[in-house]
Formats: C-alpha cells, sequence, structure tokens
C-alpha cells in the first residue's frame, strides 16, 4: 500500500470539511452536507471517525481548519497522518476502502489542450479555448467564459 499517496488522499478529502468536521453535532451542521455534497460529506465524516485521531493529527487539523488553503497547514497535517497510517496497516487499509467506496480518486489525471480549456476528474480532456470536459458527474450551476448553465447533471 502506498502510504503517501493514501496520507494525500485522505488530506485533500478531509481539507474542505474540516472546518465543519471539528464543529460536529453543533445545531445546523449537518446541513453543510447539502452544500458540498452530500458523498464527500459523508465520506469525510467516516474518514474523520475511523480516524479517532490523536492530538498531532488533531492539532494539525484544527491549523488546516483554520486555514482549507494554506499548503502548509496541509503538508503537516499529510505528515501526520503518513505516520498515523504508516503506523497501522488496518486504518490504512481502511481508509483506502473508505475512499474507494466514496468515489474519491486519489490520483486525479486530466490533459488540458489550450487556452481556457477546463478539464475536471480522472481521465478528463478538455481542448481549445473554452473547451471543457468532466470525467465524473457534475452538479449545480457551471459558469464558462460568461454563459451560465444552472442544475446540469452530466454523467459520462
Amino acid at each position: 500500500m502506498d502510504i503517501p499517496a493514501l496520507a494525500t488522499a485522505v488530506t485533500s478529502c478531509l481539507a474542505p470539511t474540516l472546518p465543519y468536521l471539528l464543529k460536529a453535532g453543533e445545531k445546523g451542521i449537518e446541513t453543510i452536507g447539502c452544500e458540498m455534497g452530500a458523498g464527500m460529506w459523508e465520506t469525510a465524516k467516516a474518514i474523520w471517525r475511523r480516524l479517532s485521531p490523536g492530538p498531532a493529527v488533531e492539532s494539525a487539523a484544527r491549523e488546516v481548519a483554520s486555514a482549507p488553503e494554506d499548503q502548509d497547514a496541509q503538508a503537516a497535517l499529510r505528515y501526520q497522518l503518513r505516520k498515523m497510517l504508516a503506523a497501522d496497516e488496518q486504518l490504512a487499509s481502511a481508509l483506502a476502502r473508505l475512499l474507494e467506496e466514496g468515489g474519491k480518486v486519489a490520483s486525479p489525471h486530466a490533459e488540458v489542450h489550450g487556452e481556457g480549456a477546463v478539464a475536471q476528474g480522472p481521465g478528463a480532456v478538455a481542448a481549445g479555448k473554452g473547451g471543457v470536459a468532466v470525467g465524473r458527474d457534475v452538479h449545480g450551476g457551471v459558469r464558462i467564459g460568461g454563459t451560465e448553465i444552472i442544475g446540469t447533471v452530466v454523467k459520462p
């Protein structure tokens, strides 16, 4: 099992949800799942429950929660997760399964050719100015070059 890749995948799944996961139990926090996507929210909650983080991971998670886009904070969390997963093979296997079941791809790949092209999801390829390709589901509004498409669901 590739522990560094697993730690990276867990970090990328948790980072946007940590501000809410750390407030679990507070009134109204469960409605967050509707805003960020029920699948992502449920996967993140399951991972967080399974982690039962110790003080080092909890501290790093709080840093990420206060600044989810901070690459240094994410690196610190990733490092603590990597140590934790390397020490517990069963936990690593369980988290890998949760990520797989939740549809979280550990190493997405997309090719983008041309200015303004957008590609999202594993294996997605977009070409040309304003080209768009999506490798998984798209939910909600999409804005492309000033044109907004609302409520569209696109599946491969």
